[in-house]
């Protein structure tokens, strides 16, 4: 008999989504999750929600970091005060800060995936708070103050969120997990696949392009959504790159098994889910060196320094001129990684462990 009911909020942009659809899998058996997705589903999104055994409820609202957000802000407080009120869940599990700051009776987790000053901060290198991100700040302190218990992707994230906003309490570190896919390899020989929204400058996508010119990289690959969430303007894919645009999950893992190298330039990526699915697909990891990765993937990947298009093209090169030794010794140490310290068991664990503490604290 399933008892359990949890209310998890999602939203429809990036990796949130394929978390919570992950976590929702795992947990079924034992849960009922209501999948509360602040934006607009893809029909391959439905499919997904519906595959898992999520009762999906989708509301065309802004994030908390979008423009002119602020009612919409306000409106998910609200409704996520609704929804437990008539749902009477056991848990909330938010991946939102305005999701935590409802107004509720029951326990809140609290999953900080990522956020705008630590962004601005490794993206731009930008250490203040301007006026317009104020107001932002106070939301995540008091998400951050409200919640039952907080949990963080990578010591790298707990630690710039206290950094950041000056929140001394303890924030658990619950790594993110992948399950294992099948891995039959169909390897293109020269190939390498670059992913991320083309938009985000986080994602650093046009020094693939830099890096990749005057010798003969192959095959480069970009999979991600080339339009912004907000004003829907397409950004143009910078040569040699080809783009091939948002990939369902089945035909991202294709590519990867097609893929001998996954590249990552990001300058913020608190944990990367798409390095795991790449190392679970056999890629040699390819990684700019960001402390996030390092945490996670140090010993198991090829680093370079970030933000140096001449480093990465040395590492680059000498990867695939390694007749192909370089690069599967790579891709066997990334799977190891991957399927020792990043699973789905493993993180599915953590979470219901928390869960049934928070339970327990409020019986008691």
């Amino acid at each position: 008999m399933i008892e359990q009911r949890i209310l998890l909020t999602t939203d429809v942009v990036g990796g949130v989504w394929d978390f919570c659809v992950a976590l929702t899998d795992a947990l079924r058996a034992s849960a009922r999750v209501t999948l509360l997705a602040l934006g607009a589903p893809s029909p391959a999104q439905r499919a997904a929600a519906d595959g898992v055994g999520a009762n999906l409820v989708s509301v065309p609202l802004k994030l908390e970091w979008m423009q002119d957000c602020e009612a919409d802000v306000a409106r998910t407080r609200e409704l996520v005060a609704t929804i437990a009120r008539d749902l009477r869940p056991s848990v909330i599990h938010a991946n939102h800060f305005a999701a935590a700051c409802a107004d509720v009776d029951v326990p809140v987790v609290l999953t900080v995936h990522s956020d705008v000053l630590s962004w601005r901060r490794w993206t731009y290198g930008s250490e203040d708070v301007p006026p317009e991100w104020e107001s932002y700040a106070g939301l995540v302190r008091e998400a951050l103050t409200r919640a039952d218990a907080v949990v963080a992707v990578s010591r790298f994230m707990a630690n710039e969120v206290r950094a950041r906003y000056g929140v001394d309490r303890r924030i658990e570190v619950i790594h993110n997990g992948w399950p294992p896919t099948a891995r039959v390899s169909t390897r293109l020989g020269r190939t390498t696949l670059v992913a991320g929204r083309i938009w985000d400058s986080a994602k650093n996508i046009s020094l693939a392009a830099r890096a990749a010119q005057d010798w003969d990289p192959g095959n480069v690959y970009l999979a991600g959504e080339q339009s912004h969430p907000e004003h829907g303007h397409p950004a143009d894919v910078p040569p040699p790159l080809k783009a091939l645009g948002f990939l369902p999950r089945a035909d991202l893992d294709a590519w990867l098994r097609r893929s001998s190298v996954y590249l990552s330039t990001a300058r913020y990526d608190p944990f990367g889910l798409l390095p795991l699915q790449a190392a679970l697909n056999g890629c040699a990891l390819l990684l700019s060196d960001i402390p996030s990765y390092r945490e996670l993937w140090d010993g198991a990947a090829c680093f370079f320094h970030s933000d140096d298009a001449a480093h990465l093209s040395r590492k680059w090169q000498m990867l695939l001129d390694d007749d192909g030794d370089g690069v599967a010794e790579l891709g066997r140490r990334a799977l190891e990684r991957a399927t020792s310290r990043y699973t789905l068991h493993r993180m599915v664990g953590a979470y219901a462990a928390l869960y049934a503490n928070l339970r327990g604290r409020v019986a008691a």
